[in-house]
């Protein structure tokens, strides 16, 4: 898709963002805004093996007879993108990781030779080299296995294959799809233009059968107002959520949820006070590195404890191997004394909590009314963090109503109401369910959907 008349967006140039997309009319919730094509696709550098050519996960042993790199089958090899790409990488050393980087700069060369129009587009996204040049360790990682090895097959510059480097790596969007198996990132000429916000107005949805991508709006979205997506997981908390976007796309966020440490009330970055036990400990202000204070004794804690602390406890929580419902609730009592009710770690456990019994057979009673309560709970933080139709809230109204389901089931075995009433209250759980059907829309490939 293309900017004209019809399309309800013009770019425009924002201070300190760049090139951004804006609303030129009012946007309706689930309103498909744009869809794009991919003008490169790879494999994602950190990926499992993949086919180099459709991008589905290979047994390691599946490799092209010439280069003996991952193909999955003889078509794939025959392919426009692997016969080109073969002779340079046979031979080639270092494992998946500088397979994949390489295999991206060769598609986005051969983009460049041969699409003069598209690769003018592609040209304008930022690489932001001055920036990933402060890791002169990375930086040269990438020139020795990267760089220094395309150059000894193509006639290219350095300083060339560096910013496609620095193209693909930060305006890609990386895909995985479970159930085809499939995994890999893609560039999108269009869809790049449009800037992160931790409160975003807008969510893209990629098809698994030709990696197209359609952006929707999540919540309506004004004339003027700039249309946005989020980089990160609403649930992360402030600290965690800056430290990714600097770190993968070197830049502080100012959004508005970013420039409140409360974020909007919900204190999911709160610690409690070891000093006075009464009060939350919160950034002073939104600045990287700002200093931590007790806001009921006003003690004062340096930013990078704290890191440790809250780093310390994800990592407890990343590391429960027993997947069960007391685990989580272990973890939460555990940790009670350091971390606020909404702390984004209890919201993380609490919503693993919630899929466990959702998924559990012959719920009882006890299990149902927890399940509802969780469910509850985490929706009106997350509904405050996240508004609009999402993916999670889809999956936490259903989740709810399966679990209200189950509980008016035991509720008419146990006699407790009569049929009449459990089929009234039953068509309003299901009522229920129209917002979930809006989030599966919001979250389903346009092409999927057309062909259903």
């Amino acid at each position: 898709m293309v900017e004209n008349a019809d399309t309800p967006f013009r770019r425009v140039e924002i201070t300190g963002k760049g090139s951004c997309l804006v609303a030129t009319r009012d946007i309706a919730p689930l309103e498909i805004i744009l869809s794009d094509t991919p003008a490169v696709v790879a494999p994602h550098p950190s990926s499992a093996p993949v086919c180099l050519g459709c991008m589905q996960r290979v047994d390691v042993h599946a490799v092209c007879p010439a280069c003996l790199h991952t193909i999955c089958s003889k078509s794939c090899s025959l392919g426009e993108d692997h016969s080109e790409e073969c002779g340079v990488l046979k031979g080639l050393q270092g494992g998946d990781w500088v397979c994949y980087q390489i295999v991206g700069v060769l598609r986005l060369l051969r983009l460049r030779d041969r699409d003069a129009e598209l690769w003018g587009r592609i040209d304008k996204l930022l690489d932001h080299e001055e920036e990933r040049r402060q890791d002169m360790v990375e930086w040269k990682r990438i020139q020795r296995d990267v760089v220094d090895v395309i150059k000894q097959k193509k006639d290219v510059e350095d300083d060339l294959i560096h910013r496609l480097i620095g193209i693909l790596n930060t305006n890609c969007l990386g895909f995985s799809f479970r159930k085809e198996k499939v995994e890999g990132r893609a560039l999108y000429p269009l869809l790049s233009i449009v800037s992160h916000s931790c409160v975003p107005n807008a969510r893209y949805s990629v098809n698994p059968e030709d990696f197209s991508v359609v952006l929707r709006a999540r919540k309506n979205i004004l004339e003027g107002e700039e249309i946005t997506i989020s980089y990160v997981p609403p649930v992360y908390g402030l600290p965690k959520r800056k430290l990714y976007l600097a770190n993968e796309w070197y830049f502080d966020c100012s959004c508005a949820r970013c420039s409140d440490v409360t974020e909007f009330g919900t204190f999911v970055s709160a610690i409690k006070c070891s000093s006075c036990r009464e009060g939350l400990i919160l950034p002073e202000d939104q600045e990287k590195g700002s200093l931590w204070r007790c806001r009921f004794c006003s003690n004062p804690y340096e930013s990078e404890m704290i890191q440790k602390l809250v780093q310390n406890m994800e990592n407890q929580l990343n590391n429960i191997s027993d997947i069960s419902v007391k685990s989580f609730e272990t973890f939460i009592r555990k940790n009670s004394k350091d971390l606020h009710l909404k702390h984004y770690l209890n919201l993380i456990a609490q919503r693993n909590i919630i899929e466990i019994l959702s998924h559990q057979p012959n719920i009882t009673r006890e299990e149902a009314k927890k399940c509802i309560r969780l469910c509850k709970s985490y929706m009106s933080s997350m509904s405050l963090l996240d508004p609009g139709y999402s993916q999670w809230k889809g999956s936490l109204i259903k989740n709810l109503a399966k679990a209200q389901l189950e509980l008016l089931k035991i509720d008419l075995q146990e006699a407790k109401i009569d049929r009449n009433m459990f089929a009234s209250q039953s068509e309003e759980v299901w009522k229920s369910m129209d917002e979930a059907d809006c989030c599966d829309v919001l979250c389903m490939p346009l092409q999927a959907r057309k062909g259903q």
